[in-house]
């Protein structure tokens, strides 16, 4: 499978194309765990308290904050979105900051989220407009570009393809024949030593 076909399958994923997904999958960049992006630790905290809603930790599934969601998103946002795309995402996380969300109760955190998920089914498109400039530009709902790297720095999160799915290093050992059963999880491969995990 090549880049372009993995850019098209995290898309589909997540419910659309990945906003500055292009530049980051095409490029093939890597990242070091040294690298400060444009959020602060505070805004960090407050994205995986949003992503968590999102992914919640179970005892069966780790959760958002288990697979260290904020800095994978903070490293995305900053170096491949566009300045306009930055501007969206900070002025979104700055209304979850007023609405005090990581005080709020677990079910009031569901009710915001749910009525987002509600509102973008009916206004796919969001109007932004720089407040500097005065010029305005259309992008997809900010709650979509927050939904689309939480779920994106999840799956792509070592905790998580080693707890949630067969994890198979390739090349591994050959069995012809496996039998599938209900519980049987889905494989999640790995190629060579340049592959698709995060060590975190």
């Amino acid at each position: 499978m090549n880049r372009r076909d993995i850019l098209k399958s995290v898309g589909l994923i997540v419910g659309g194309t990945v906003i500055g997904a292009d530049a980051f999958l095409l490029n093939g960049c890597t990242f070091s765990e040294e690298q400060v992006g444009i959020l602060s630790n505070k805004q960090i905290k407050l994205l995986e308290e949003i992503a968590e809603t999102i992914l919640p930790h179970s005892e069966k599934s780790p959760g958002a904050k288990d697979a260290k969601v904020g800095p994978f998103i903070d490293r995305i946002v900053s170096d491949f979105y566009t300045t306009q795309e930055q501007q969206v995402f900070l002025e979104a996380l700055a209304k979850y900051k007023e609405l005090d969300f990581e005080s709020l109760k677990q079910e009031e955190k569901k009710a915001i989220l749910l009525k987002e998920e509600k509102y973008i089914e009916e206004n796919d498109q969001y109007t932004f407009t720089n407040k500097e400039t005065g010029k305005s530009f259309e992008t997809r709902q900010p709650y979509v570009m927050i939904k689309q790297l939480s779920v994106w720095a999840y799956l792509s999160s070592e905790i998580v393809a080693k707890n949630n799915f067969n994890y198979l290093p390739i090349p591994g050992k050959y069995t012809g024949c496996v039998e599938v059963t209900p519980e049987t999880k889905p494989m999640y491969w790995k190629q060579g030593s340049r592959g698709a995990l995060r060590k975190i």
